[in-house]
């Protein structure tokens, strides 16, 4: 039932944050979206022995604010374990550009968002569902309009936690700093030339 609720409340907020940057106020700023692969999923899937994608649409709001919704999907084989873990996550990030230069340069802003995980292996099969809000700082670098190289301070703060209680997955299912560099590929702007 928890898992149901937390279900239609993240996609309420995912399709809600997609309706809302598609609203006329923010029209006046034809240009200045990204809709871009973010390869972060797929290095963390691969420092777990797995993959992973994520995708994500940032829209400019006002000079200084942006809406970035974002979607993920993880299959990962956590070292020293039998367990496949599969998440497929949601969510949504409020981002203020201090220095009112659009979509670029330093920012800092807060999110929130959903896992779904699925463990298994031959014994078993566990589903469960993670809340997160993060607030994260970072600078964003633009080399052409193309690519984006977006490293990032953040820390994860889970509001509701899992029932599974495994050392192998205990790192994902904590409080914990993530930093890193994330490398986005602009979609839009490659196929709308």
């Amino acid at each position: 039932m928890h898992t149901k609720k937390t279900l239609i409340t993240t996609s309420i907020i995912f399709f809600l944050s997609i309706i809302c940057a598609q609203n006329s106020f923010a029209e006046s700023f034809v240009g200045k979206k990204i809709l871009s692969f973010d390869l972060g999923y797929l290095q963390t899937g691969l420092e777990n022995r797995g993959w992973g994608l994520g995708v994500n649409y940032e829209i400019q709001m006002f000079k200084f604010l942006s809406l970035r919704p974002a979607f993920s999907h993880m299959t990962l084989w956590p070292k020293e374990t039998d367990l496949v873990v599969t998440t497929v996550g949601v969510k949504a990030d409020v981002l203020f550009y201090p220095f009112f230069k659009g979509l670029d340069g330093p920012y800092i802003g807060t999110g929130m968002g959903t896992d779904f995980v699925m463990f298994s292996n031959s014994n078993m099969q566990k589903e469960t569902a993670i809340t997160v809000a993060a607030p994260i700082v970072g600078w964003k670098f633009s080399i052409l309009d193309y690519v984006f190289i977006d490293p990032f301070l953040s820390y994860r703060i889970l509001i509701n936690r899992s029932d599974l209680n495994s050392p192998q997955v205990a790192d994902y299912f904590s409080n914990k700093i993530k930093w890193g560099i994330k490398c986005k590929i602009n979609l839009s702007k490659i196929f709308t030339k």
